[in-house]
């Protein structure tokens, strides 16, 4: 596999914690892996790996990218991507090409790609949760990114999955690695603050002290996923669901009341009716017994 050396250098004003691109990429490493994702696409044919554990921001990063270069490439992504195989990945493929395109007219896949290099534009093949691929499948994609070159594929691993997939699929071995890092301490303790900082937060400002931080961090192991959801959103949505289902269990508790309430009148009610009857048959009985 391609070692993941190259050092790329960017402009310093764009790391700022006023970018709001650079809050979601919660660190500068992390945003310099953005640019670097965004140069190997631009100037090499390669096929990429965005790698790191569970929770580490892959997904993240590759919506970033989306957001800031939609209007440069054409983006196919694939979020479900365990019952694909090579033909549905090339109708998505192709899909993809048609959303993206002025001419709606049905193209043979060889015409689409043609026309997108007649336009100098780029098909982004973003494949999230890769380690389901079937096997062989991987290198399948590799070989069909060489033939055209208007196409880039990105596969997004844990290290796990990369492992098991240098065994099924070799060519995986051609591709460049992009490792997300995991937070620094000090990267922990301004994520905390910006989690403090966004609406709703069931964490405050005042919450944070040195002993929350380290715990959080030892816990974590500085994995933002981790964190966020150490850290759940008291949502306007989930109290209105709240307040709503405790409203409907209201109504249904007075409903059920009404109702009992109606079976015990009518249970009395029919209990005099059978005092009152068999005090009249009594009546009767005895009034024919003594005439």
């Amino acid at each position: 596999m391609a070692d993941d050396t190259y050092t790329y250098h960017i402009n310093q004003s764009v790391i700022s914690y006023k970018n709001n691109i650079f809050t979601r990429l919660i660190s500068e490493d992390r945003t310099k892996k953005l640019e670097l994702l965004k140069h190997l696409l631009n100037n090499s044919s390669q096929p990429l790996v965005i790698c790191g554990p569970e929770g580490i921001g892959k997904s993240t990063l590759l919506k970033v990218l989306q957001e800031q270069t939609m209007a440069k490439w054409s983006y196919c992504s694939i979020v479900s991507p365990a019952d694909l195989n090579f033909e549905k990945l090339q109708q998505s493929i192709m899909q993809a090409i048609n959303q993206s395109s002025t001419n709606k007219q049905s193209q043979s896949f060889l015409a689409l790609f043609q026309q997108l290099n007649r336009q100098h534009k780029k098909l982004i093949l973003m494949i999230d949760d890769a380690g389901f691929l079937v096997p062989g499948l991987i290198d399948q994609i590799i070989t069909l990114a060489k033939q055209y070159s208007a196409l880039r594929v990105i596969f997004v691993l844990n290290h796990h999955e990369l492992e098991l997939k240098n065994r099924t699929d070799t060519a995986i071995n051609e591709a460049n690695l992009i490792e997300i890092p995991v937070l620094s301490e000090a990267q922990c303790t301004d994520f905390l603050y910006q989690i403090a900082s966004t609406p709703q937060s069931a964490l405050t400002v005042n919450d944070i002290n040195d002993a929350l931080i380290s715990a959080v961090y030892q816990e974590t192991q500085g994995i933002p996923g981790l964190i966020v959801t150490k850290f759940p959103r008291n949502d306007d949505d989930q109290n209105n669901t709240k307040s709503l289902k405790l409203l409907i269990l209201a109504i249904m508790t007075l409903i059920f009341l009404a109702l009992c309430t109606q079976w015990f009148s009518n249970s009395n009610y029919n209990i005099k009716r059978i005092a009152v009857k068999e005090e009249v048959d009594t009546t009767i009985i005895k009034t024919n017994l003594f005439e």
